[in-house]
């Protein structure tokens, strides 16, 4: 009699041996191709003044640009640094400020507040394209509503993302209208893990409004703290494309990030020094990350 064959739930049970390896290749591959080859160039080519243009030399240089990065250079690069960790500091503080705001006022669960949130979160889904277009209107020094309205008011005009003195702070609060709603689903999920017992031992102890927040939910909503201020403060950091669009890195807004994409694949190409613009980019990142993490980890556990 002949025996049955065995099956199993993704074919039998020969092919379910190589299985595992195949679903493992896959994204290794992926990961191989376009994120460890990539790291793994940009260190080379931070090494080189390799132009990036094919067919030009590729000259290696060693630690060449890293020098002159932080010797003849660093007046530039100095500036970039400063207006990350403004931008950075900027969007990271207002973007949880706002979302956790936003979290207290629509966290009640009612149809029209899931339709409240739903509208706040959508700038999240528009492309940074579309968000630009959209605030280079409003703020048009010439015919933008807001112009018209600054005028009508102070009777004088602004140039708004033109002006060294707003254009990095105009920046920031577009960043922040874009990505707030991301952030308030974070802590609106942290709310909704705070058990309900605790605010009822409060309200029989006669606790405030001020103080269950600040000795009750705000201590509670410790790890949703901790993810938001860790996301924003690291796509802050290497945020460019928002830059380009609203004000192509001038009047005071060129960060780390910006100067990094301009000279890598700007009109006069230098790889190699791009290269190396984003090497520091990444130390700054993994400095401040793990800065961030150690203190918040730290205060999750005091807590």
């Amino acid at each position: 009699m002949a025996q049955a064959r065995v099956t199993v739930p993704f074919g039998t049970r020969r092919q379910a041996r190589w299985l595992p390896f195949l679903s493992v290749a896959l994204p290794g591959i992926g990961w191989i191709l376009f994120g460890l080859y990539p790291s793994l160039a940009t260190i080379f080519y931070s090494l080189t003044q390799y132009s990036g243009v094919p067919g030009t030399p590729l000259n290696f240089v060693g630690l060449s640009n890293y020098v002159n990065a932080f010797t003849k250079l660093f007046p530039a690069l100095g500036a970039d640094l400063k207006v990350t960790i403004l931008y950075t500091a900027g969007v990271t503080i207002l973007q949880n400020a706002a979302g956790l705001g936003l979290a207290f006022l629509l966290n009640r669960r009612r149809a029209a507040f899931g339709l409240y949130r739903a509208l706040v979160f959508i700038p999240e889904i528009f492309s940074v394209i579309v968000v630009g277009a959209i605030f280079l209107l409003l703020f048009d020094p010439f015919e933008g509503p807001l112009e018209k309205m600054y005028r009508s008011l102070t009777g004088s005009t602004s140039a708004f993302f033109g002006s060294p003195h707003l254009a990095l702070w105009l920046v920031v609060f577009v960043n922040v209208w874009m990505f707030a709603g991301y952030t308030m689903m974070i802590y609106i999920a942290g709310l909704r893990n705070i058990p309900h017992d605790i605010y009822e031992a409060g309200a029989v102890d006669g606790v405030g409004r001020w103080t269950r927040f600040r000795r009750i939910t705000w201590p509670l909503l410790a790890p949703a703290t901790t993810v938001n201020v860790f996301l924003t403060a690291m796509g802050s950091i290497g945020q460019y494309a928002l830059i380009l669009v609203l004000t192509d890195g001038q009047f005071g807004t060129r960060t780390i990030g910006m100067d990094m994409f301009t000279t890598a694949f700007g009109s006069s190409t230098q790889l190699g020094y791009g290269s190396m613009l984003a090497m520091i980019q990444f130390f700054l990142t993994l400095l401040i990350g793990g800065g961030l993490l150690l203190v918040l980890r730290r205060r999750e556990v005091q807590l």
